[in-house]
């Protein structure tokens, strides 16, 4: 009988320690998987911030005119740097949104609407902006000189902030 039972709890620690192995085996292989999830995340944060510039620059909110790529509308940034951009938050899978006029170089950003404004703040959420990513863009705008209209356009850069 005590042979028995010695025989039993030899098996129950063996089938323990099996158990217990296996179980450090798993936590060793998580470890190895979920290493790099903080550096893949902030990586297609990054690949979400670059691929919405063409997006934000090519929505009939800021295009200029809809065949031109990447071509902003200064009268729609005018507008939209009010307070009415707020109203378009859940569009927009960034923090912030900012375009700034690249030609003439200014000294300080003036923000718009302003007199000799050189930047106009879209959109700006409480939440911090760790990173920013930018591209340059067009900015346009309808023009009257000499009793003629033509399409007046400056070099700028859209800026969002992830």
């Amino acid at each position: 009988m005590v042979k028995a039972q010695m025989k039993i709890q030899q098996m129950v620690f063996m089938i323990l320690a099996v158990f217990i192995f296996f179980i450090l085996v798993g936590l060793f292989f998580l470890a190895i998987q979920l290493k790099d999830v903080g550096k893949n995340a902030e990586i297609l944060n990054k690949n979400q911030a670059i691929s919405s510039l063409e997006v934000l620059a090519n929505m009939p909110e800021f295009n200029y005119k809809s065949e031109w790529s990447m071509s902003l509308d200064e009268d729609k940034l005018k507008i939209l740097s009010g307070n009415f951009s707020k109203d378009y938050e859940a569009f927009w899978p960034v923090s912030s949104i900012r375009v700034y006029k690249i030609y003439p170089v200014f000294e300080e950003p003036i923000k718009c609407p302003g007199n000799n404004c050189n930047y106009y703040e879209i959109y700006n959420s409480k939440e911090s902006t760790n990173n920013t990513y930018s591209t340059f863009v067009s900015l346009c705008s309808k023009t009257k000189e000499f009793d003629s209209d033509y399409d007046r356009c400056e070099v700028a850069k859209i800026e969002v902030g992830v």
